[in-house]
């Protein structure tokens, strides 16, 4: 996502922080976005013995995008 900003704040005229709020997050549910630190969270989640027995499942990371 971070290669589309400079595109789009030109083709929109728009700053980096108004393409941000305004375009890539205006119809994401928590207008958050999801960081490394939370997908590496989950990874080891998955691979410790609490998540063992999660298997073949899909679990989205997307802060409700798919709930909307």
């Amino acid at each position: 996502m971070e290669a589309q900003i400079p595109d789009t704040m030109k083709a929109r005229g728009m700053s980096e922080e108004q393409v941000k709020r305004d375009v890539l997050l205006a119809a994401q549910p928590t207008k958050k976005f999801v960081t490394v630190d939370q997908v590496a969270a989950m990874a080891i989640f998955l691979c410790s013995d609490a998540g063992e027995t999660i298997t073949g499942s899909l679990m989205s990371m997307d802060g409700g995008w798919t709930a909307h």
